[in-house]
């Protein structure tokens, strides 16, 4: 059977509202979300979908049952999911549309325990579950209901509930387990699954917190690292063990596709329900030989020795991925504006942005830089005595074409507001003597006290973001701190009181509120996230433009890094436009020929610097002959269809049916003579038999004939053959046309 669920607005889960509702304040908010996503309010976004609705847009699943094939099968237009109806009704198959595995999955989605014997007993070995389908608006809820059998298919007398709530880009899961009376195990395993091999990046956010040495209000960037894959039958050193269950997992074929895992926010599930105290569990991830490829295993519990179980446990988490729109992204050219003491942006600056191609700015003034006390208070409204001259400046960007949003911190709150006086104790994010953390720019000047969104925080965020869009003429949101917190404050936790102070974070609140804003801004609107350090693909599917690199990483001091030493977040799985930041990553000191150098790496990473960069606007005319991006596939640095003969020169690649362009890069100061050879096999478009190559455009130093490059042809046989030999210039680019 084929369901296809029409499009419609949703309104706020019931389970959110019944836990934040605290205050007519906030049944104010949802009021003012339910008129604007009607377009009541002037300066609201359509949410009329377009004809052809973006990546961003949620969209319908297709569902199918097949009984005889025993699969449940569930369908976008981006993506594909299955379960498994004769293995315990597990998620089996996740295929990306526009990714490159046939699988990300092995090994189901599987749910296992060690039993006191030691005898493991697993959801998968179940022939016969129960499962049932119903739609909730866009989302699909499926529950499975199996028993714990063993390898020769014995039950045993642990029973299983698992609901799965399919969302745009991820599924919500929610295991049950109901164990016997007296029943004692040696491990509970959640979540254990076998990924494609390609998926050997990987991040971590740790579990630690204060108890286990953390800073108190530690902001838990990811932690990096690679695994590979070992020949069959031969032992592996690179494998990770990790004591205390991690918040967040993701897995990553750099810039081509990726997976993710995240725990729910109420992290007494993962740390204390099971032994009573943290660091009882394990979290595994390793290669394997059979099948070839790396095991995820998560267990709460895992322990030498029995231990016993209570008649009911309950554990939540996500499994996402990116939404792949499977084309190229061409240059994010942004910029931003604040109030400046009121010496705002004028029309005649504007037009120049516009005339140098940026197509995007924000207002970004949190912090009184220049001493007169006017900036925009978060959390406050309105911000500047001159409302009207904000407004004349988005007026005249969208004049001009250039698309405007505006500054919202999620985590930070103003001191000075009203509302931080009222509820500023009971929203904070606290440590665990209950202090609240401040972040301060410079002695006595802050940006705001940090919040908790799993409070009424949230609420409030969604009234201050909702009233700003409805009265200046936006197109959207710029959000600065996205990013899941640990929080200690005991208000915010509602269940199990005698563990609110060993932590939580807001991680179902964050994605909730990234739900709420994709409703509000509609379909054509504009959402840019900065999440540097934090990247996650649930969060990011909704946005337009992601913004990354600002901190946490090595700086360049006087050499670029080679391509492959660039974090893993520079591109990511490569489905969203990015904007990766320099001032954070070059040293104060550093020369101006680093800048060139990471405007040149930010391209063949298919990302651009952020803000756009004078190096950047140099080295557009390079892109200038590919016309429209969305026509091509791109392969960054680590394409295999150009080989290049120096090792600090790399290529990128734009490839659509019976043409491709090759971005060839020196990142020496020194000119480089080269050999280029094109395997034309090897491109995502494969040229049978080119005819001919060019040299379209060729750019080694900022001042050399940017705006028109001299074309020159080139010997396509040796090309393809032997190779073609030619010299890139020191810190230069060239760009090469096959047809």
């Amino acid at each position: 059977m084929n369901t296809t669920i029409p499009l419609r607005v949703l309104s706020r889960p019931s389970r959110r509202d019944r836990q934040l509702a605290s205050a007519n304040i906030f049944g104010l908010s949802s009021v003012l979300f339910l008129l604007s996503a009607a377009g009541v309010f002037a300066g609201s976004p359509s949410t009329t979908p377009s004809p052809t609705p973006a990546r961003t847009w949620p969209q319908p699943y297709t569902v199918e049952r097949n009984e005889a094939a025993g699969v449940l099968r569930l369908r976008t237009a981006y993506y594909t999911l299955e379960q498994d109806l004769k293995k315990g009704g597990a998620v089996s198959r996740i295929t990306l549309v526009h990714g490159k595995a046939p699988n990300l999955l092995l090994r189901p989605l599987e749910f296992c325990i060690r039993d006191e014997q030691g005898a493991l007993l697993s959801d998968l070995n179940d022939a016969a579950p129960s499962v049932a389908h119903q739609r909730e608006g866009l989302n699909e809820i499926v529950t499975v209901e199996s028993v714990l059998k063993d390898r020769e298919g014995r039950a045993s007398s642990f029973r299983l509930k698992t609901t799965l709530q399919y969302h745009w880009g991820f599924v919500k899961i929610r295991r049950e387990l109901t164990a016997p009376a007296g029943a004692r195990v040696r491990e509970v395993c959640p979540l254990a699954t076998t990924v494609a091999p390609s998926l050997s990046g990987y991040g971590y956010r740790e579990g630690i917190t204060e108890a286990e040495g953390a800073p108190p209000f530690s902001f838990g960037s990811n932690r990096w690292g690679k695994l590979g894959t070992v020949p069959f039958g031969a032992p592996s050193d690179h494998a990770l063990h990790l004591q205390y269950i991690p918040r967040s997992m993701m897995l990553l074929d750099r810039g081509v596709e990726g997976l993710e895992w995240f725990v729910g926010s109420d992290l007494w599930q993962w740390d204390l329900q099971l032994a009573g105290h943290r660091g009882a569990g394990r979290c595994v991830l390793e290669p394997t030989a059979d099948p070839v490829g790396l095991r995820l295993a998560v267990s709460p519990l895992g322990s030498p020795k029995p231990a016993p179980m209570p008649k009911s446990s309950v554990f939540d988490f996500y499994v996402a991925f990116p939404i792949l729109e499977g084309h190229a992204h061409g240059p994010w050219l942004h910029t931003s504006f604040n109030r400046n003491r009121g010496h705002w942006v004028s029309a005649e600056q504007i037009q120049r942005w516009a005339e140098r191609g940026i197509q995007t700015v924000h207002c970004h003034n949190d912090g009184d830089y220049y001493g007169d006390g006017l900036f925009w208070h978060d959390g406050a409204y309105p911000p500047y005595p001159d409302m009207d001259r904000y407004d004349q400046v988005l007026t005249e960007c969208r004049r001009v074409g250039i698309r405007t949003a505006t500054y919202f911190s999620n985590k930070e709150l103003h001191p000075s507001t009203p509302e931080f006086r009222a509820h500023g104790l009971e929203w904070g994010r606290m440590n665990r003597k209950g202090e609240l953390q401040h972040n301060f720019y410079k002695p006595g000047k802050e940006f705001g006290a940090q919040m908790c969104l799993r409070s009424g925080w949230l609420n409030y965020l969604e009234l201050a973001i909702d009233r700003v869009l409805k009265n200046h003429p936006l197109d959207g949101v710029y959000y600065d701190w996205n990013v899941a917190l640990l929080c200690c404050n005991p208000q915010h936790v509602k269940n199990h009181p005698g563990a609110a102070a060993k932590a939580h974070w807001d991680i179902d609140e964050l994605v909730d509120l990234m739900e709420w804003t994709r409703k509000r801004v509609g379909p054509n609107g504009m959402i840019i996230v900065h999440n540097t350090t934090t990247p996650m693909f649930a969060t990011e599917n909704f946005a337009d433009y992601v913004v990354a690199t600002e901190w946490g990483y090595g700086k360049w001091t006087n050499r670029a890094p080679d391509p492959e030493d660039l974090p893993l977040e520079w591109s990511l799985a490569g489905a969203v436009p990015r904007g990766v930041i320099s001032y954070g990553t070059l040293a104060p000191n550093a020369p101006r020929r680093l800048h060139r150098l990471f405007a040149l790496e930010a391209f063949l990473g298919g990302v651009t610097t952020w803000p756009a960069s004078d190096e950047t606007f140099q080295l557009l005319p390079l892109m200038k002959p590919l016309g429209n991006f969305a026509d091509y596939q791109f392969v960054d640095w680590r394409n295999q269809a150009v080989s290049l003969s120096h090792a600090r020169c790399a290529s990128a690649v734009y490839s659509r049916p019976g043409e491709a362009y090759l971005l060839l890069v020196n990142l020496d100061d020194d000119a480089h003579a080269i050999t280029c050879r094109l395997h034309p096999e090897k491109l995502p478009h494969p040229l049978t038999h080119p005819t001919s190559a060019a040299t379209v455009a060729a750019n080694p130093v900022p001042s050399a004939g940017l705006d028109s490059p001299t074309a020159a042809d080139l010997n396509v046989a040796q090309l393809i053959g032997t190779g073609l030999p030619m010299t890139i210039p020191g810190d230069g680019a060239i760009m090469i046309r096959v047809r």
